[in-house]
């Protein structure tokens, strides 16, 4: 477990990519796991959704949906397991990063706690830029279009199914 917390925090300094993951169900289980405690504790703050049980359904879904979709299209179905594991594996990692802020932050958060989230969200989308770019093979631009785009695709869904978040 300290092998693969490691490796995750080496995906989210960028120095690695989900290649550097061990293969898989077992690993891609474990992130996934982890992403659901950091997920539920993240959901428990201040500023809870309506449905915080569908909310954290649907953050588990849709990307695994659209991540399969992405590697289909793209031939490298093969890649599926270990980028699923990176993706969720460093959005746990940043999102245990941030839980403190988040408490912190209460329903008026100051000026820097408000800046550290925002700077957290941007350096998620980096790291999701920097696995996509690894499991396609692109630029890092198109890896971050991607992670651009199953963002938004991912709030749209939530919010349009589960009520605002």
């Amino acid at each position: 477990m300290i092998d693969l917390l490691q490796k995750l925090l080496a995906i989210v300094l960028l120095r690695q990519g989900p290649q550097d993951l061990p293969p898989g169900q077992a690993t891609m289980l474990t992130c996934l796991a982890l992403y659901v405690l950091t997920t539920a504790a993240s959901l428990t703050g201040a500023q809870q959704p309506e449905q915080p049980v569908l909310v954290l359904g649907l953050a588990l879904a849709i990307p695994l949906l659209l991540s399969r979709l992405v590697l289909t299209l793209a031939n490298k179905i093969a890649r599926w397991p270990q980028t699923v594991s990176a993706l969720f594996g460093s959005s746990a990692v940043l999102s245990a990063l941030s839980l403190p802020l988040g408490w912190m932050a209460g329903e008026q958060p100051t000026p820097l706690v408000g800046l550290l989230l925002v700077t957290l969200f941007f350096w998620s989308l980096a790291v999701n830029g920097h696995v996509w770019r690894h499991a396609l093979e692109v630029a890092f631009s198109g890896g971050l279009a991607i992670a651009v785009l199953m963002f938004a695709i991912n709030l749209f869904i939530i919010n349009a199914l589960a009520g605002s978040i």
